[in-house]
């Protein structure tokens, strides 16, 4: 399996297209947009309302984590949700006009390691979302051997890597493993915690998250934390790599998808990138 990472925007874009298949019992706004400055951002709200109409939320997009501990996450003003266009515009200008220090590794909220230097150059922006810290969930599923293993949890955001034994739930899939199989599999394990209200939604949206993997070849996918609140969903957050052997018969699945260079690597050469598109 040939994993590729692909930006936020991207995986958002995917799900968002076959939400219908997967999610039929939710709903997702999916609006998101992706910049490479504030003056971009303005183009983009003459024909995206809500960049108009509600408060935002700005961060890189850019293949690295802790955006939040790095202080890289515009989700307030004074206040949260109070983040107008005219903010995300400067806010964007200012952190993409000089190269920007970025850690990746964190001892609480104290950095550990040495910094990456690069310059920020694209930027999800998307409306914010009034939530509690009990509607916030995290679910994953990746390839570990010749299995598949989700992973949920009832407590989503930046902490839930720490005390991962304790919080995550993890339920392993055989490749030979039918739809009925995995359902029972995934609704027999739903965490103890997640809220009592919320149980049978969170075990759809699982059984659906984990059809959305295996089907469109996602090597690897993420979503810490997502909303739930009834049947409305929001992906505060994503991360998502692609199986690329699957590319050639993925491409209406997929749509048109970029392979970044991850922020702080090296940028790959002409010949590189033409002797990836040609495969």
């Amino acid at each position: 399996m040939a994993q590729k990472a692909i930006r936020e925007f991207d995986a958002k874009s995917i799900l968002a297209k076959h939400w219908n298949k997967y999610f039929p019992d939710f709903t997702y706004a999916y609006e998101t947009v992706l910049v490479q400055n504030g003056s971009e951002l303005k183009e983009a709200a003459k024909t995206h309302k809500w960049l108009n109409e509600k408060p935002l939320v700005a961060k890189p997009d850019m293949l690295f984590g802790k955006r939040g501990k790095n202080g890289l996450v515009l989700f307030k003003d004074a206040k949260p949700g109070d983040v107008s266009l005219d903010k995300a515009v400067s806010w964007i200008n200012e952190k993409s006009s000089s190269e920007q220090k970025v850690y990746f590794s964190f001892d609480g909220d104290t950095p550990t390691g040495d910094a990456s230097v690069d310059m920020l150059t694209h930027f999800i922006v998307e409306p914010f979302t009034p939530h509690t810290q009990e509607e916030e969930y995290y679910i994953s599923a990746t390839c570990v051997g010749d299995d598949d293993v989700l992973y949920m949890s009832a407590e989503g955001g930046m902490e839930v890597e720490e005390g991962w034994d304790e919080k995550v739930t993890e339920v392993t899939f055989k490749i030979t493993d039918t739809e009925e199989e995995i359902e029972a599999k995934i609704r027999a394990n739903i965490p103890a915690d997640v809220a009592e209200k919320d149980k049978e939604a969170f075990a759809k949206f699982a059984i659906g998250f984990f059809r959305a993997y295996r089907e469109l070849n996602f090597a690897y996918l993420e979503i810490n934390p997502f909303v739930l609140q009834g049947n409305k969903v929001e992906l505060l957050d994503m991360v998502a790599k692609l199986d690329d052997t699957a590319g050639f018969m993925m491409v209406d699945e997929w749509g048109s998808v970029e392979y970044p260079t991850a922020f702080g690597m090296e940028s790959k050469s002409p010949e590189v990138e033409a002797i990836e598109a040609a495969d």
